[in-house]
Parts: structure tokens; C-alpha cells; sequence
């Protein structure tokens, strides 16, 4: 499997934040309306292709450790929080007192409105009376990080349906022209560097497979899934482990995680997996929890 790095020009804001289960959604729904059935057996068989957040070039999450790993003091709390990113050198040397705070993204609230056609007018109260909507713009150059099967996806397949994603949009009001955006590989990225270690970090929503993990650390996500083009749009609702989750494992590994089926009328699933950064860590402040 080859990992590469695309970079990522965005051509409109957003109203949905890409994370990497959630692009791989678009990434199927895209497949599966092309008549591709490439990944009508994903739970069965190992993942072909796994996305990363939108992350910023040369960062990534701030591991989810407690305070003790990082050096900080009970009274540097409030700082902790605003440093949500460390240099990848950094990480993977286990230097984990270099976090940042990066003004990756800025949330604006914007106002928007629909018109009734029959008046060509807005309303006071009613259904076409103006509203707010909360848009994301990125303020520093995102990047997507993707593991690739090479004998089922070549890397240009790949980054040709991301582009066919990002020019119909991605996410909330795509309708209209949110979350467009343009790719292309980055061909100086030469991989994450080897190191031997047990700990890695996840960089996409997981669903911990405990089979091959020995310990985790993590914060919760929920995902209320939809189904694309249906008149029935719900599906059931995933608990996941949060990117930047650590995870000791039984054994070195690409990627950690497990597909999962989240059905109601109609068959679907879930990304559950997530690229496994190695990084150095010694154990401090987590030696003791169980």
C-alpha cells in the first residue's frame, strides 16, 4: 500500500468540516453512481484506500494524551487547548512540547436567505425569512493524507474522483456551491519516516478494533450519517474514536481500525479506519492509567 499527500486548494468555503470518514463517503457515492462496484465487498475485505482529515501542510492532530505527556502544568490548561497541531518531525521524534496553534480554519456566520417565488421576495417570519449559517474558511494550506491498495485504485483514480468531489462540492450546501475545492499530489511528499515503536496516531475518525490494540487514548465522536440521494436520509448514528487518537499496538501497523456496517433501508458503511502515524513516545503520564 503507498501513502501519499495531496494538496488541497479550496475554491469556495465550507459548511461541513472534511474529515476522512466523511470523504470517504463522497469517495463511494462518487464509485457506486459510476456503476463501479470496487468496493461492494469493503466490509469483508481490507480497505483499499483510507482518507485523512483535512490537516495543515507539515501538521497534525495534537495526540490525545493528558496533560503530563506534554510537559504542562495544571495552570498552562487554558494554553494547551489553543495548540491543536505539532509539527510531524516533531511527533515522530516524540518531542511532544513543540504543539502549536495554527489559525487553520476561521468559522463566520453569514446570513442567507431563500426567495418565494411566487412574491420574488424573502419573508419576516415565515419559511423564506433570512438565517444564519456557519461557514469555514481555511487560513493555512490544507492537505489529505491517503493509504492507497495500488492493485485496486491507482493514485490518479484517486485523485481524479477527489477533484470530481470537490467540483460538485463537499458536505452541507454543496447545492450552491459550498465546499469546492481542487487537488493535486503532492510530489515531494516521500511518506512518514519509519520508527520503531508501538504507539501511533490516528488521523481520521476510528472505530478501535481491540483485537490488535493493547491500550487507547482518545476522545469521542459522533457521527449521524446520511444517505446520499435518498428519500430516507438517515442512518444509525456511530460512536468513533476522534483524530489524534493514540493507540498502543500488539504490533506495527499501516493503519488501525475496522468497516462498519451502519444500515437502516439500505446497505451502507462506514470508514472506521484511520492512517497509523508512528511516533516516539515514552509513556509519561499514561503509564498508570488502565
Amino acid at each position: 500500500m503507498s501513502i501519499v499527500r495531496f494538496i488541497i486548494n479550496p475554491c469556495s468555503s465550507f459548511v461541513s468540516f472534511p474529515k476522512g470518514d466523511m470523504l470517504f463517503g463522497h469517495f463511494a457515492a462518487m464509485l457506486f453512481m459510476q456503476n463501479d462496484k470496487r468496493l461492494q465487498n469493503y466490509l469483508e475485505q481490507c480497505p483499499p484506500v483510507i482518507f485523512s482529515d483535512f490537516l495543515p501542510n507539515g501538521y497534525l492532530p495534537r495526540p490525545s494524551l493528558p496533560m503530563d505527556s506534554f510537559g504542562i502544568k495544571e495552570s498552562e490548561k487554558k494554553e494547551l487547548r489553543k495548540k491543536e497541531w505539532i509539527p510531524i518531525e516533531a511527533l515522530q521524534d516524540g518531542d511532544l512540547t513543540q504543539l502549536k496553534h495554527l489559525e487553520f480554519i476561521e468559522i463566520k456566520t453569514v446570513t442567507r436567505n431563500s426567495i418565494n417565488r411566487n412574491t420574488f421576495s424573502t419573508d419576516d417570519s415565515g419559511p423564506f425569512a433570512p438565517y444564519a449559517i456557519e461557514e469555514l474558511e481555511f487560513h493555512f494550506q490544507p492537505v489529505v493524507y491517503a493509504l492507497i491498495d495500488e492493485t485496486i485504485f491507482s493514485i490518479d483514480e484517486v485523485k481524479n474522483i477527489l477533484n470530481l468531489i470537490g467540483k460538485s462540492g463537499f458536505g452541507k450546501k454543496s447545492s450552491i456551491g459550498k465546499g469546492s475545492f481542487e487537488v493535486r499530489l503532492d510530489e515531494k511528499f516521500e511518506g512518514f519516516k519509519a520508527v520503531d515503536t508501538n504507539y501511533y496516531l490516528t488521523i481520521s475518525p476510528t472505530f478501535l478494533n481491540v483485537k490488535n490494540i493493547e491500550k487507547a487514548y482518545y476522545n469521542l465522536f459522533h457521527r449521524f450519517g446520511k444517505y446520499f440521494f435518498s428519500n430516507t436520509p438517515f442512518k444509525k448514528p456511530v460512536l468513533l474514536a476522534n483524530s489524534g487518537a493514540v493507540v498502543k499496538m500488539k504490533e506495527p501497523a499501516l493503519y488501525v481500525g475496522k468497516a462498519l456496517s451502519n444500515a437502516t433501508v439500505a446497505p451502507s458503511f462506514v470508514q472506521g479506519y484511520s492512517i497509523a502515524i508512528p511516533f516516539q513516545f515514552d509513556g509519561k503520564g499514561v503509564e498508570d492509567v488502565r
